[in-house]
């Protein structure tokens, strides 16, 4: 039971900050959107595409754990990007 609640917040949370961070990117951050479509970067967008593949693979019996890391990729991700742009 304690890990199933783990496995949803795990999810709920990394989703969350998943998805409004890649949005933000995705639609050219502020100001940078000089075009009519909604995301001019939509290869932003793959981060959500690679939590929602962790998530799914997170609900079946074998691939629990793997799962579980992939989901975490984004975020990880975000992390690593973040730390770049304040140290350069």
């Amino acid at each position: 039971m304690g890990f199933q609640l783990y496995r949803i917040c795990h999810h709920a949370a990394i989703g969350f900050v998943v998805i409004v961070l890649s949005t933000f990117f995705a639609a050219g951050g502020i100001g940078e959107n000089y075009t009519d479509n909604p995301f001019p970067n939509p290869i932003w967008l793959m981060p959500i595409l690679v939590w929602l593949i962790g998530a799914i693979l997170s609900f079946m019996k074998k691939t629990v754990k793997i799962g579980l890391v992939i989901s975490f990729l984004p975020l990880l991700f975000y992390i690593v990007l973040f730390t770049i742009a304040y140290f350069i």
